[in-house]
């Protein structure tokens, strides 16, 4: 589905778990959260992703950057995947490596294979990216570091968008687990305070569930989220 005029929404539709991706199509090609390779039930995830991408006339192998806002397997899975056939260099936080780590032991014990390494190019961190492994950015995205779900969680503010790709701190309505490896309530509190500081955010896009679009909802949903998790 188009957000705008460059952003792409691809939500999950399938039945086990997986989660959004996001596409900003504009002078350079950037993938959010890849997703699973293949999920629990063996869902082909990426194909699915793969054939929905170019439904709107990008294959894989034309994206540019991979950014994943944290480490669990149903948005980081497939960036080894993706990074083979397209080149692009990915991006994760560092605090979220030992997570790429046993994903890729568990993905061999399961399958006898090696999965094609998703370790990063890149680490990610706060503030405005504007260089990525060599590529210079001609898009605008700021990192916003996000903790609470997972130590290495970020979000992803798009100001010519005035949208915030939030992954699994913020959802509509609801925020990410914290009792995975990691996940810190008290650290979620801080961030979710941070993320409700933001001005200009029209679209909030979270790595599952559906879409928060207006900037008031926006607003709403904040307080919402604060009032209920964290009175």
């Amino acid at each position: 589905m188009q957000l705008s005029e460059k952003l792409y929404w691809y939500p999950w539709k399938g039945r086990a778990n997986n989660c959004n991706s996001y596409l900003l199509k504009g002078s350079q090609v950037i993938l959010f959260d890849p997703g699973h390779i293949e999920n629990e039930i063996n869902e082909n995830c990426l194909e699915m992703l793969s054939s929905r991408l170019q439904g709107d006339g990008v294959n894989l192998e034309d994206i540019d950057l991979i950014l994943c806002t944290h480490g669990h397997p149903d948005h980081s899975e497939s960036v080894g995947a993706v990074r083979e056939k397209s080149g692009a260099p990915a991006g994760i936080h560092q605090a979220d490596d030992f997570i790429l780590e046993g994903i890729m032991q568990h993905y061999k014990s399961r399958t006898g294979e090696d999965l094609p390494s998703i370790k990063a190019d890149f680490y990610l961190e706060e503030g405005p990216l504007q260089k990525a492994n060599g590529l210079t950015l001609t898009e605008k995205i700021e990192v916003i570091t996000s903790p609470g779900h997972s130590p290495g969680c970020v979000c992803f503010y798009l100001p010519d968008e005035k949208a915030l790709v939030s992954g699994d701190t913020i959802f509509q309505n609801s925020i990410g687990r914290t009792d995975f490896p990691g996940g810190d309530m008290s650290a979620m509190q801080e961030s979710v305070e941070k993320l409700s500081q933001l001005e200009n955010v029209e679209l909030l896009l979270p790595g599952h569930m559906g879409f928060v679009t207006g900037a008031d909802s926006v607003k709403r949903n904040f307080e919402q989220i604060k009032r209920y998790f964290f009175s």
